[in-house]
């Protein structure tokens, strides 16, 4: 467990990493929060999920993968004394819902180091009882291994494809929604425009789940549960100045 290389340590983010892995986490760290910027807005301004799905799954699938992995990662220093390698990386692989669960691993073993476990301890609570996230995660799982080559995968073979393409599995988030949240469950096909509407409304309820979920993952990594570096790189995430989700509000305390 040595520090960076002697000729790179000096002003590093950690004693175990050098001047340059210190600018390239940074770098990703910034990277991941223009990303889901980005993606929390496409969910929100969806229209029609043939015309605007591969944004919204493009910029997740890419943004979600590299939240989990900077955070993962400083949770790996933390225990190892050094950052992942890029055979320990490629093992990791684009698997978000893999990685979601290693992240809810490492989670539970952080709580304990927090330094507000109670707070801590809810932010961990939502993430994991929270039932739409899971169902974005397999879509953008599904898009990220192999479903943005769907249809090239078809026209290639001339067979059908192995796997549902990425938009039913987007379908499936939409339709959970509809049937656990009682203010979605009526919907009305027969006007026009109060269908557009609802269809805004339903989007920007599953954007504002998916802020939540990248919201406390930066405020998890602020209190320690990713280790001194991630308390670093969880206020890096977030945008400075942004509030907190208003679907988080009276939930936490």
């Amino acid at each position: 467990m040595t520090p960076g290389h002697p000729a790179e340590r000096g002003n590093t983010l950690h004693p175990f990493l050098s001047t340059r892995q210190s600018r390239a986490l940074l770098e990703e760290s910034e990277s991941v929060r223009n990303l889901l910027v980005h993606t929390v807005e496409a969910v929100r301004q969806m229209r029609y999920i043939h015309v605007d799905g591969d944004a919204v799954f493009t910029l997740g699938s890419i943004g979600v993968e590299k939240t989990m992995k900077v955070v993962l990662g400083c949770h790996a220093l933390e225990r190892t004394g050094s950052w992942p390698s890029k055979s320990a990386l490629s093992c990791w692989g684009h698997d978000i819902e893999m990685l979601s669960s290693q992240l809810q691993k490492a989670i539970a073993e952080g709580l304990a180091q927090t330094t507000a476990p109670g707070y801590a301890q809810q932010l961990a609570e939502w993430l994991r009882e929270n039932s739409t996230i899971p169902l974005v995660f397999a879509t953008l799982a599904r898009y990220g291994r192999s479903g943005r080559f769907h249809h090239l995968d078809i026209l290639a073979t001339d067979e059908p494809g192995e796997f549902d393409q990425p938009s039913e599995y987007w379908e499936r988030v939409e339709q959970h929604v509809q049937q656990s949240v009682p203010e979605f469950s009526s919907v009305p096909f027969h006007d026009s425009a109060a269908l557009d509407d609802y269809r805004r409304r339903l989007r920007e309820y599953i954007a504002e789940d998916l802020e939540a979920w990248w919201f406390c993952v930066h405020r998890l990594g602020v209190q320690g549960a990713f280790g001194d570096l991630g308390k670093k790189i969880g206020g890096e995430i977030w945008v400075p100045g942004r509030p907190p989700p208003q679907r988080l509000k009276g939930e936490l305390r």
